[in-house]
């Protein structure tokens, strides 16, 4: 039986190929439908996913309705912020499940349209404290540029405050409302309940936003440029910091349940200092990654050690070394910014040579220097014959790659000590440290011929450039030095170009 090749219609059809037989439609399966069936199953695991995360957070519950940590919070948060109202059905749903699933811990025995109605009401709570909170932080960072990385950082951890603290007072008042638990226990859980739904949403969001980055387009610019997708790093040394930070974290927490002193348990925050060392030398994914499994671990031990007494402590302690991670985080990001905008500064950002106003900043340094140690220093001005014709017959991109290979070919013979700048246009500088007139006249000649040998791209033209050369004199300063140079360019250019030409005639060509 010849094979069969299973293949799909350019209009959307799946095809069956045989050899003997051709192709002819197999089955019809529109593109929206196979659309819809992904997400459903996204769904699907985004709600097992939550469902899970709630199962555990409940079996670390120190009050009724009040965890040590809450990772649904952090999951809705981050599905927010990603999938904005796709979202919302099947956290709705989630919540729905879980309101039946207290009912079932707990032993309440309410009737089932009670509890469909407070899982409703729930749920609606839920969504609605999380989904403005993640919408308002989607906003401010399409509308915020790369550099305001701190503002976008700390409005994240305001509105995951106030998001989480939104759902507890709405949560508790619906449990209160529907009869689950009485007014009194309202007001005595709402401050457990906000607490773990901060933990949960400040320390887990950033892991769960790279989790669901793998199948959702994550948002332009998350916290300001962080990148939260995987590093191809070694896991090696990262998993060797993590070694250390969980084993100190696991002796600090039998510490407390040996030596049950309050000051026992605020060596918690000590730890921030293994965390940031992660921060600083691993990837933004995995440093999240390292506060999820940090917070998790946390909360077992809290439960595991008996602990509840200090779990206020605990859940305060993991917030704090959260929102110190976070702003860790964003301090390569700064570095590199300002080392861009240095570099902006002290570098002409087309030819890479030194910018006009760096370049005269180190020549003053430099002619100071020279006149303390009584040395010679000289300075070059030339620019490129005739470069006005070059744009205008080739255009101003040959333009601009001229002036490219120009500064590569007059840089290729420098020593390490000149220094070479941009001044603008076609006019170059050359700053030239411990060197007579003499020697800096030679210097000219032989970048003179460099030049020649320098030829504008896809065409036939070879570049030519005239030159003024001065010594700086003992009781001059640069400003004038460069006038007088620029004086001596004008004279090479009017003396028929291609020249050299200084205050000594024996070095003019």
């Amino acid at each position: 039986m010849a094979p069969l090749i299973i293949g799909r219609h350019p209009k959307g059809k799946l095809l069956r190929e045989s050899p003997a037989s051709g192709k002819f439609p197999l089955k019809t399966v529109p593109r929206k439908h196979l659309l819809d069936s992904r997400e459903m199953l996204r769904s699907l695991v985004l709600g097992g996913a939550w469902l899970l995360l709630w199962r555990l957070a409940v079996l670390m519950e120190y009050a009724p309705h009040a965890s040590i940590w809450f990772p649904p919070a952090g999951l809705s948060f981050a599905a927010f912020l990603i999938m904005g109202l796709r979202a919302v059905p099947i956290i709705m749903l989630c919540s729905l499940i879980a309101t039946f699933w207290v009912d079932d811990l707990y032993r309440m025995q309410q009737s089932w349209e009670q509890l469909a109605y407070t899982g409703v009401l729930f749920g609606a709570a839920h969504s609605l404290s999380y989904y403005c909170g993640a919408a308002l932080l989607k906003q401010l960072i399409r509308s915020s540029f790369s550099d305001a990385l701190p503002k976008i950082i700390l409005s994240f951890l305001i509105l995951g405050t106030l998001a989480s603290l939104l759902g507890a007072l709405a949560g508790t008042q619906v449990l209160a409302g529907s009869g689950l638990i009485s007014s009194q226990e309202a007001s005595a859980i709402w401050l457990p309940w906000w607490i773990g739904d901060m933990a949960g949403t400040l320390v887990l969001t950033p892991l769960f936003i790279g989790l669901l980055s793998w199948r959702y387009p994550l948002i332009e610019g998350w916290l300001g440029g962080l990148d939260f997708k995987q590093s191809d790093q070694s896991w090696y040394g990262f998993l060797s910091k993590l070694l250390l930070s969980t084993s100190l974290l696991t002796l600090t927490m039998l510490l407390a349940a040996n030596f049950r002193y309050s000051e026992v348990s605020f060596a918690m925050f000590f730890l921030i200092i293994p965390q940031m060392w992660i921060v600083y030398t691993e990837s933004p994914f995995r440093a999240a990654l390292s506060l999820a499994i940090f917070s998790t671990l946390t909360a077992v031990w809290v439960s595991a050690l008996s602990l509840m007494d200090f779990a206020l402590v605990y859940q305060f302690a993991i917030c704090v070394i959260a929102a110190s991670a976070y702003f860790g985080l964003a301090v390569p990001v700064l570095v590199a910014h300002n080392k861009q905008l240095r570099e902006l500064a002290l570098s002409d950002s087309l030819t890479k040579v030194a910018s006009r106003q760096h370049f005269f900043e180190q020549a003053e340094q430099e002619v100071a220097r020279a006149k303390r140690y009584q040395q010679p220093i000289s300075l070059l001005v030339f620019d490129i014959d005739r470069f006005k014709q070059i744009n205008d017959q080739f255009g101003h991109t040959a333009g601009d790659n001229a002036l490219v290979l120009v500064a590569e070919a007059i840089g290729k013979g420098l020593r390490q000590s000149d220094l070479l700048g941009r001044f603008g246009g076609d006019e170059f500088l050359l700053l030239l440290p411990a060197t007579s007139l003499e020697k800096a006249c030679e210097t000219a000649e032989r970048l003179r011929q460099a030049l020649h040998a320098v030829k504008v791209e896809n065409t036939r033209h070879f570049l030519s450039g005239s030159f003024g050369v001065v010594q700086l004199e003992a009781d001059e300063d640069f400003q004038h030095a460069f006038e007088r140079a620029d004086a001596y360019l004008l004279k090479a250019k009017k003396a028929g170009r291609d020249q050299i030409y200084s205050n000594r005639p024996q070095a003019q060509n």
